[in-house]
């Protein structure tokens, strides 16, 4: 084996459990081995998710790395923006028209048009900076939102309006360009190579992404890896876009490739005997992850063993060092994005006059004594909640109870609604505020309890609040 420089090499494009039923590893056996090979940056690319996040800064700040917030978004340029999945179903149905341009066979069949929309193909994402991240959020968001159909995604319309800060890859073998050069196939179902369809994806790419797209090569053993990474390598030539390569990491270790194997066939609902049909009819592209052993998080050694070994008449050896220096020098670029970590809630329109509002309608509905002391203690409560920015918080306290009693006798079948809200439990029960929007059933002032334990001037921020408010709210109300 000859003899190679340590040129640096940072994985960038690796899947943690949050891809479900795909990624094997936690984060935090990403972070142990790491350590182990040398590596400083931990970057999590789950599919369509960006879940991993906080075990992400947790486990970078334990081990002393640098976090890179990125994701694996599942695209398809046909997509419309709807409003729920039965808009995308439906949507769909459409292309089913029976036409002779869109028809293949008979009305059993799915349409050619239909066939191109069920496909969501795969497109790395890796945020640079603070706008990046956000716009990140805001692509995963959209995706599941507003353009899901089996899997949340994003079309290329929302691509263009939210690139800022973002660096975008070719990604593997199940994007967009490797579905237009190799995603046909003969009547044999050997699979066909159009080298001016994969160059007319991807300069569609270049036109969207500029200067922050890059062409992703990878070293497996999918019998299509090498036909695509010298697809790449001649677009690297012909417009000088920068070459990266990755591990497609989905699982920590080389001896866990069994785990993950039989993980995807839970997804894929088949047996092993199964899967290798699919894979000896060549109807298993979608799929490559089953036909491949070498997802694991590699060292740079391992990588360049593999490359010794099995692609160095393929990948050049310039082009495979000035591939792996780029991946360090993204991470050099990206690293610096901070996450604003505060809790976001939203801020309600004239929340303190609204508040009082409420608070007026609660007392009279609780038939609190119209006293001195009463109304001393809604004043000093009320002007502190407003003083500490917390008048939304509690409007939106009360849209949730409020939801739950109305919804709690349908989810449940039995009851008046107190069940799904139940009497109250830990600080708030001293706040006669929060007793008169009905955020709890315990009268603070006749069972001689401080509104100073739940909040005042000296101490309880957000934080504290959102741990010492409510019973938990049935799932079905956080979707109303």
């Amino acid at each position: 084996m000859m003899h190679h420089p340590i040129c640096g090499f940072e994985h960038l494009h690796r899947h943690s459990d949050f891809s479900l039923l795909d990624g094997f590893a936690m984060v935090s056996e990403y972070a142990e081995r790491m350590k182990e090979i040398n590596q400083k940056y931990l970057c999590i690319t789950d599919h369509g998710v960006m879940g991993a996040v906080p075990q992400q800064v947790h486990e970078s700040e334990k081990h002393n790395l640098f976090p890179l917030f990125g994701c694996e978004l599942y695209v398809n340029h046909m997509q419309p923006e709807v409003s729920n999945r039965e808009e995308s179903a439906e949507y769909r149905k459409s292309l089913g028209d029976g036409s002779t341009e869109d028809r293949t066979c008979s009305e059993k069949k799915a349409s050619v048009m239909q066939k191109k929309f069920d496909k969501s193909s795969h497109l790395l994402a890796i945020a640079y900076n603070n706008v990046g991240y956000s716009n990140l959020v805001r692509l995963t968001s959209w995706a599941w939102i507003h353009g899901y159909y089996r899997r949340p995604r994003v079309n290329h319309d929302v691509l263009q309006k939210y690139k800022e800060g973002i660096i975008f890859t070719s990604s593997c073998g199940n994007s967009e360009i490797a579905n237009a050069f190799m995603g046909e196939k003969d009547e044999e179902k050997n699979p066909v190579f159009n080298e001016e369809a994969g160059l007319q994806m991807l300069e569609k790419y270049m036109a969207m992404f500029g200067d922050h797209f890059y062409l992703e090569l990878m070293m497996l053993d999918w019998k299509m890896q090498k036909p695509y990474d010298s697809f790449l390598i001649k677009a690297h030539d012909k417009y000088h876009i920068p070459l990266i390569i990755t591990q497609d990491c989905h699982y920590c270790k080389q001896e866990h490739s069994h785990n993950q194997r039989l993980m995807l066939m839970q997804q894929k609902k088949s047996t092993l005997g199964q899967i290798d049909a699919m894979i000896a009819a060549g109807e298993a592209d979608d799929i490559f992850e089953l036909q491949d052993t070498n997802l694991w998080l590699k060292s740079e050694d391992e990588l360049n063993f593999k490359w010794e070994s099995d692609y160095k008449d393929i990948i050049p050896y310039e082009l495979y060092k000035s591939s792996k220096e780029n991946t360090v020098k993204i991470c050099e670029y990206a690293k610096g994005v901070e996450i604003d970590r505060e809790i976001k809630l939203p801020k309600m329109p004239d929340a303190d006059e609204a508040l009082m509002d409420d608070i007026k309608r609660g007392f009279l509905a609780r038939h609190c004594p119209k006293t001195p002391e009463y109304a001393k203690r809604i004043k000093e409560e009320y002007e502190l909640i407003c003083e500490k920015g917390f008048s939304s918080y509690f409007l939106i306290q009360k849209m949730m109870t409020d939801e739950a009693r109305e919804k709690g006798p349908q989810i449940l079948g039995f009851g008046d609604g107190s069940e799904a809200v139940g009497p109250g439990r830990g600080s708030v029960c001293g706040s006669l505020v929060a007793y008169c929007l009905r955020l709890h059933d315990v009268e603070p002032i006749i069972h001689d309890l401080r509104f100073s334990r739940f909040l005042s001037p000296a101490r309880g921020g957000l934080q504290m609040r959102l741990r010492h408010t409510l019973e938990p709210i049935p799932h079905e109300v956080v979707q109303m």
